[in-house]
C-alpha cells in the first residue's frame, strides 16, 4: 500500500514539472538551434502592415567641410508617427555606414521629443541633450574651435532646416528645447546656441543654399580650393574616372605648377534627367607663365558619387592647367 501512495505520488511531481516546463511555443521555436544554420532570431509577431513607405534626403556635413552633403534613403512611416517625426528621427540617426564622407552634426543622445505643424512652420522640440556637443566650453581659448564651434553649430540648425523643407513644404523651422522631460514645458532655442555673439531667442530657420553641396557650390568650392591652393580640400572632392588616385603627396606635386587663378565664376549648371553628370558653366582669369589668360563658358563636368558632386581627376588636371 505504501508502495502505491509512493508511486501516485512521484507521478504527480512529474506532471507538475512538465506542465511548468511548457512555456510560449513561438518563443521556443525562436530560440531553438538548428544544426548547420545560422542563429538568426526573428519576431514572432506578424508584420505590421499599417504603415507608409517614403523616400526622403537627409543633410550630414560633407567630411570636416563647411558644406552640407546629402543621403537619400527609404523609411517606413508607421501609421501612428507623422513622416515629419520619423525624418528627424533618421536624421539624428546620422548618416548611413555606407556614406563615409558624411559626419553626423547631432550629439548622439539627442532625441526629437514632438513635432507640431503650423500653417507655415514647423515646430520640432528636441532633447536637450543637443546642447552636449563636443564644443568644449573653453572654445575661444583654442584657436582651431574659435572658427570650428560656430561652424559646427551653424551646420548642425541648417542640416535640421535642409532636410525638413526638401521633404516637406515647410518655409520656415521653429526649433524648441525640452529641458525636463517630465514635462511638457519647451522653450525656444536661444541664440547663443550659435555661439556668434547674438543673444535673445532664436529666429525660424530657413533654408540656406550657399551650406549646400549643390552642382553649383561644388564648382565653386573647387574653384575656391584651386585659387587658395588647398589641396587637401581639392583631394575631397576629386574621383578617379579611369586610373586609380594618385597618393596624396603625388596629387600635390602634380598640381603645384598650375596655373594661378585670380578670378572666376560659375553658372547653376544643368544634369540631364537620370544622369549621374552635370555640366557647371565657368569664366576664368588665370596667370600662367606670367601672362594673365582668360577663359568664357568653360564647359565643367561634376560625377555624382554617393550622392556628392566631385571632379574626376582627369578634369581637374585639364581645368587647372590649361593649354592655350
Amino acid at each position: 500500500m505504501k508502495m502505491k501512495k509512493l508511486c501516485l505520488l512521484l507521478l504527480c511531481c512529474l506532471l507538475l514539472t512538465g506542465c511548468a516546463s511548457v512555456g510560449n511555443p513561438l518563443e521556443q521555436a525562436e530560440a531553438t538551434p538548428v544544426p548547420g544554420l545560422p542563429m538568426t532570431l526573428h519576431s514572432a509577431e506578424a508584420p505590421l502592415d499599417n504603415a507608409d513607405k517614403m523616400e526622403i534626403t537627409l543633410f550630414y556635413r560633407y567630411q570636416e567641410s563647411g558644406m552640407l552633403g546629402s543621403e537619400t534613403r527609404s523609411i517606413t512611416v508607421p501609421k501612428d508617427e507623422s513622416p515629419e517625426m520619423v525624418t528627424v528621427r533618421q536624421l539624428l540617426a546620422g548618416p548611413q555606414a555606407s556614406h563615409t564622407d558624411l559626419t553626423r552634426l547631432f550629439p548622439h543622445n539627442t532625441s526629437v521629443v514632438n513635432v507640431t505643424a503650423g500653417e507655415d512652420t514647423l515646430y520640432i522640440t528636441l532633447s536637450e541633450d543637443l546642447l552636449s556637443d563636443a564644443v568644449p566650453q573653453q572654445w575661444q581659448d583654442d584657436p582651431a574651435w574659435q572658427q570650428e564651434a560656430p561652424l559646427r553649430r551653424k551646420l548642425t540648425m541648417q542640416s535640421l532646416a535642409a532636410t525638413m523643407t526638401e521633404n516637406f513644404s515647410y518655409p520656415y523651422i521653429q526649433v524648441l528645447i525640452s529641458y525636463n522631460r517630465s514635462t511638457s514645458v519647451s522653450m525656444r532655442l536661444e541664440n547663443s546656441y550659435f555661439l556668434d555673439g547674438r543673444t535673445g531667442l532664436a529666429d525660424r530657420l530657413t533654408r540656406d543654399e550657399r551650406l549646400l553641396l549643390t552642382m553649383q557650390n561644388t564648382a565653386l568650392t573647387i574653384l575656391k580650393a584651386w585659387q587658395e591652393r588647398d589641396y587637401e580640400l581639392l583631394y575631397r572632392f576629386t574621383v578617379a574616372e579611369h586610373d586609380e588616385m594618385p597618393a596624396y603627396t603625388d596629387f600635390v606635386e602634380q598640381l603645384d605648377s598650375c596655373a594661378i587663378l585670380t578670378d572666376y565664376s560659375a553658372s547653376a549648371g544643368h544634369v540631364a534627367a537620370g544622369s549621374r553628370r552635370a555640366t557647371v558653366t565657368l569664366d576664368l582669369t588665370y596667370r600662367q607663365d606670367g601672362q594673365e589668360q582668360r577663359c568664357a563658358a568653360y564647359p565643367l563636368w561634376l560625377d555624382r558619387e554617393d550622392n556628392i558632386w566631385k571632379i574626376s581627376y582627369e578634369s581637374l588636371l585639364r581645368l587647372m592647367q590649361p593649354k592655350n
